[in-house]
């Protein structure tokens, strides 16, 4: 049908292709899928580690040249593997969606140009030297694939980002009412300007005291305040941070599972269409929805297992409505929350030109 070819080919030839390419696929992101499987994983990890130590060997060494050549045949086969990942992936429009896949691409690139710039162009060393200084950072970036639990960092994050905004307006006010009294109370050989003062006083705020100090008395005691306010206002950014993080500790496992859900999701390839089908396969009423018994049915079907327990937390996450059913845009929102609206205009576009073809049909006949 129509439909189905979006995910697997028709004809037999290019589906043994396709298979081929799946199972190079599963070879290269899974690596519990056998033991080469893990092998390689390890192999590519260690080299992603060789790079970032050649990288900054590259920067602190009087001979550099050795390390630079190593480094630029470890990035050509880093740059091979990103592509042999992009021709082998099963669906290369969901191969753009998957952040992993986005930051390897952007640091194959921020990667190469400054090795070739280094190597071809004729510029001064110093300037191709400052080129290559955030080398060791970007090529880092490749190890977030590997740390799977990274994610409860940023959902930790995300808590502590709504509280943010106040507590950071509210630090402004501390730290340009104090910088106004210290400018005033200090004489101008201590503090020229506005803006010394407020150097002071942010130095002062940050415990880090590079700062003159102050030569007066009042000047002193002004200082000494900003001290005490600051270490006392600090304690409450510190205490969310400590309190967001917790609360996502104590819920790692149910997050863990999700975020294995959408890895097992990207590393099969499925599609909207592949996901929806799966729906329809073990939805008994035909309603695009899934109950809590038909959505443990699923979960094997996408190779994840968990408690029945852990598998309840998560059907009622998905479930926003709280009506005891998943629907599948709720899936998909829950799935893929940053590109949710790109998920679903996958799904609505062939049930739209099917609806405009019948709506066609109909005028004619009329």
């Amino acid at each position: 049908s129509k439909r189905r070819s979006h995910s697997v080919p028709v004809d037999a030839d290019a589906q043994e292709t396709f298979s081929r390419r799946k199972k190079v696929w599963q070879f290269i992101e899974d690596r519990h899928s056998g033991f080469l499987a893990t092998l390689y994983y390890f192999v590519i990890t260690s080299l992603i580690g060789t790079s970032v130590i050649l990288s900054v060997l590259d920067l602190v060494s009087a001979h550099d040249e050795p390390y630079r050549y190593v480094l630029k045949g470890l990035e050509a086969l880093l740059a091979v593997e990103l592509v042999v990942r992009f021709c082998v992936c099963p669906n290369q429009h969901v191969f753009w969606i998957d952040w992993y896949n986005i930051i390897d691409v952007f640091v194959c690139a921020c990667n190469t140009v400054p090795l070739l710039v280094s190597t071809f162009a004729d510029i001064e060393p110093s300037l191709a030297y400052s080129i290559r200084v955030f080398m060791p950072l970007t090529l880092s970036l490749r190890y977030l694939r590997r740390f799977e639990h990274f994610h409860l960092l940023v959902f930790a994050f995300k808590d502590v980002v709504q509280a943010l905004p106040v507590l950071l307006y509210t630090l402004l006010l501390i730290a340009f009412f104090h910088a106004a009294l210290i400018y005033l109370l200090e004489p101008r050989d201590v503090h020229p300007t506005l803006a010394d003062a407020l150097w002071f006083t942010m130095t002062t705020m940050s415990t880090v005291g590079y700062a003159t100090a102050p030569a007066t008395a009042e000047g002193k005691a002004a200082a000494l305040t900003l001290s005490v306010v600051s270490a006392l206002y600090l304690a409450i950014p510190i205490g969310i941070m400590g309190t967001a993080f917790s609360k996502v500790w104590e819920d790692r496992e149910r997050l863990v599972l999700m975020q294995q859900m959408r890895r097992r999701i990207s590393r099969a390839g499925l599609t909207p269409y592949d996901l929806i089908r799966m729906f329809r396969k073990l939805d008994q009423d035909q309603n695009l929805s899934l109950t809590f018994e038909e959505f443990k049915e699923f979960l094997p079907m996408i190779s994840v297992s968990m408690p029945d327990a852990v598998a309840l937390r998560i059907f009622e996450t998905l479930d926003y409505d709280g009506e005891g059913s998943i629907s599948f845009e709720e899936f998909l929102l829950g799935m893929f929350p940053a590109h949710h609206f790109y998920m679903t205009a996958i799904y609505r576009q062939p049930r739209r030109a099917q609806a405009q073809g019948r709506k066609a049909v109909a005028d004619e006949q009329g």
